[in-house]
């Protein structure tokens, strides 16, 4: 288990509805335990997974914070960093009333959304590699650490599911949708 980053893509009247009732809100981001048959675990991962499998949803898995950094520049997680243009790819966003397994679900709002569009659509997977540092990561232990001996030549997920990221941030702002964003 760890930290997971999650995003999903809605519209700003699917948001509003989201707010504005509970149950939705439970089924969207989860299970709605309450109406949950427990005799039909299968269902309950069947749905979970159309969800996950939608163009309107998408994860960084543990690769959150290697991105983070990346694309920041920051291995601290500290607020102060908040004033890069690249905070709010995974660490920004407005808390909204939504629980998450770590803190709150966040959102960007659709002009935001199009500032990551942007910002991601300028950085190419070279470009990203080059600014790989093994030793930094080492030294202020990047989360997830992935062998016992510390990070080695390991971005490679994270450069392979890079490029569909940036697409899933071109088309939420293409339809001027907004992203929500968990960490699980």
């Amino acid at each position: 288990m760890g930290i997971i980053a999650n995003y999903w893509r809605v519209t700003p009247e699917q948001f509003a509805e989201l707010q504005n009732d509970p149950q939705a809100a439970k089924a969207f981001f989860g299970f709605d335990l309450d109406s949950f048959h427990f005799s039909h675990p299968e269902s309950m991962l069947a749905t979970q997974k159309e969800k996950q499998s939608s163009e309107n949803f998408f994860t960084l898995e543990k690769e959150w914070h290697a991105l983070h950094c990346l694309l920041t520049g920051d291995l601290s997680l500290e607020e102060e960093t908040q004033a890069s243009p690249y905070w709010n790819v995974v660490m920004g966003g407005t808390p909204t009333q939504f629980e998450a397994t770590y803190g709150f679900v966040r959102y960007l709002n659709p002009e935001e959304v199009r500032e990551v569009a942007e910002l991601l659509s300028a950085i190419s997977v070279e470009e990203l590699s080059q600014r790989f540092d093994v030793d930094a990561f080492n030294a202020a232990q990047i989360y997830p650490n992935p062998s016992p001996g510390g990070w080695e030549e390991e971005i490679e997920f994270l450069l392979e599911i890079y490029p569909e990221f940036v697409q899933f941030f071109q088309n939420a702002a293409r339809q001027g949708d907004i992203v929500l964003l968990s960490s699980d």
